[in-house]
C-alpha cells in the first residue's frame, strides 16, 4: 500500500510539473503570437521576422505562425520567402494558405501556378466570395491571362454564396432594403449557415441598429464557434448598445483564445471603464500598451482610469503622453486640463483648455471650465469673457459664476 501511495504521489507530481510546463509554454506561445501580430499591424515586418526567426517554429508546429511570417515577407515583396512559409502552413492543413500561395505566384508572374492553388482554395469551405477574390490587387498582374479567364468559366460557388455576393453588391450601392431582403430570405432557408448572419449584422451596424446587429453576430458565432471575428463583432455591438456586462463576458472569451487580435484590448478597456472595473481596465490597457507603445488613445484611456482612481499625477503623465503622440484631439487636452484643475495647477489648466478650444471653439463646457480656472488665478476679466461665451452657447451652469464675478 505504501509503495502504491508513493507511486501515485510521483505520478501526481509529474502531472503537476508537466501541466505547469504546458501552461507556461502556452503563455509564451500566446505572448509570441500577440507580439508578432502587433508588430505586423504596425507595419514592423522586419520585427515580426526577427521575433519569429528567434523561435523554433517547427517545435510549435503551428500554421498561424507560418502565415504571419509569410504575410510579413509578402508585405516586404519577398515573395519567394513568403512562399516557403505559406507552403509549410498549407502542409499543416491550413486551407486559406492556398490563396496566399496563389497571390505570391501571381506577383511572380506565374499565372498557371497561381490558378492551380486558387482552384484548391476555391474548393474549400468558408472561402472568400468571388467578387472579393477578383478585387484582390495581387491578381491584377494575371487577370488578362488565359488561365485566369478560363478559371472563372467554371462554377465554384453555390446559390447561397452567390446570393451573399449579390447582397454585398447591393450594400456597396447603398441599396440596403434589397440587401436586407436577400439576407432575410437566405437566413430563413439556411438557418445553420453563418455568413448571412454576419453580413446582416454588418448592415445593421451601418444603420445603427446595435440591438439586432449584436443578435446577428451572436448567432453567427454560435454556428461557427471558433470564429473570433464574429465574437469581436458581437462584443463591440453589445458595447455600442451599452450592454456592458454582456460585452465583458464575450471580450473575456476572446482573449482566452490563443490567436486573439491584441487590438481588441482597447475596446475591452473602454468597456471595463464603463462598468467601473478600473483594476481590470488597468490590466487590459497596460497589456495593450506593451504591444502598441505609441498608441495615443491608449495613453488617454490609461489617464482616464488613473483619474477615476484619483491618481491625478499618473493621469497627467498619461494625458500628456497622449498629446505628444496626437495633438489633434480636443478631448485629450480637456482631460489634461481637468487633471490640472484637480491638482490646483490652474495656469496649466487654462493652457490645456485653450488648446482644446483652438481645436474646437464650440465647446461650451470648456469655456466654462477655463473661466473657473481663471477665477482661481484672479483673472476676472478673462474669466468673465469665457463664462459669457459658455452662457451664449446655452451653458446655464455659468449663471452663478457670472452673477458672482461679472457684474
Amino acid at each position: 500500500n505504501n509503495k502504491m501511495t508513493m507511486i501515485r504521489q510521483i505520478v501526481i507530481s509529474i502531472i503537476i510539473v508537466f501541466s505547469g510546463f504546458v501552461a507556461r509554454s502556452q503563455t509564451i506561445e500566446n505572448n509570441l503570437y500577440q507580439k508578432a501580430f502587433s508588430n505586423y499591424s504596425q507595419k514592423q515586418y522586419d520585427k515580426v521576422l526577427s521575433l519569429l526567426n528567434q523561435t523554433n517554429l517547427q517545435l510549435l508546429n503551428d500554421a498561424e505562425f507560418y502565415l504571419l511570417a509569410g504575410d510579413s515577407y509578402f508585405k516586404l515583396n519577398q515573395y519567394e520567402d513568403a512562399l516557403k512559409d505559406y507552403y509549410t502552413a498549407f502542409k499543416l492543413k491550413n486551407k486559406p494558405a492556398a490563396l496566399k500561395i496563389a497571390e505570391c505566384y501571381s506577383h511572380l508572374n506565374k499565372p498557371s501556378k497561381a490558378v492551380e492553388y486558387l482552384k484548391i482554395y476555391l474548393k474549400s469551405p468558408n472561402k472568400l466570395l468571388q467578387s472579393e477574390i477578383k478585387l484582390m490587387p495581387a491578381f491584377n498582374q494575371i487577370e488578362s491571362s488565359n488561365v485566369w479567364i478560363n478559371l472563372w468559366k467554371e462554377n465554384y460557388y453555390n446559390s447561397y454564396e452567390k446570393k451573399l455576393d449579390e447582397a454585398k453588391y447591393q450594400i456597396s450601392k447603398g441599396d440596403y432594403a434589397t440587401a436586407f431582403d436577400i439576407l432575410d430570405k437566405l437566413i430563413i432557408k439556411n438557418k445553420k449557415r453563418h455568413k448571412a448572419y454576419e453580413i446582416r449584422g454588418d448592415l445593421l451596424l451601418l444603420t445603427k441598429d446595435y440591438k439586432n446587429a449584436s443578435s446577428a453576430f451572436l448567432k453567427a458565432s454560435e454556428i461557427k464557434k471558433h470564429n473570433l471575428t464574429y465574437k469581436i463583432k458581437a462584443a463591440d455591438a453589445f458595447y455600442l448598445l451599452k450592454k456592458y456586462k454582456r460585452a465583458e463576458s464575450i471580450y473575456n472569451e476572446i482573449i482566452a483564445d490563443k490567436y486573439y487580435n491584441p487590438k481588441i484590448l482597447l475596446n475591452k478597456t473602454k468597456n471595463e471603464i464603463e462598468i467601473k472595473k478600473t483594476a481590470e481596465a488597468k490590466q487590459s490597457i497596460n497589456l495593450f500598451l506593451s504591444f502598441f507603445p505609441d498608441n495615443a488613445e491608449a495613453y488617454y484611456l490609461s489617464g482616464k482610469i488613473h483619474s477615476a482612481d484619483n491618481e491625478n499625477i499618473a493621469a497627467l503623465e498619461d494625458f500628456n503622453r497622449s498629446i505628444e503622440k496626437d495633438d489633434s484631439k480636443p478631448e485629450y487636452f480637456i482631460s489634461c486640463g481637468d487633471s490640472y484643475l484637480k491638482t490646483k495647477t490652474f495656469t496649466s489648466a487654462v493652457n490645456s483648455y485653450s488648446m482644446a478650444l483652438d481645436l474646437n471653439p464650440k465647446l461650451a463646457e470648456v469655456w466654462y471650465k477655463k473661466g473657473m480656472a481663471e477665477i482661481k488665478l484672479y483673472k476676472y476679466a478673462e474669466a468673465c469673457e469665457d463664462l459669457k461665451k459658455a452662457k451664449s452657447m446655452n451653458y446655464n451652469k455659468a449663471d452663478d459664476l457670472i452673477f458672482k464675478y461679472c457684474r
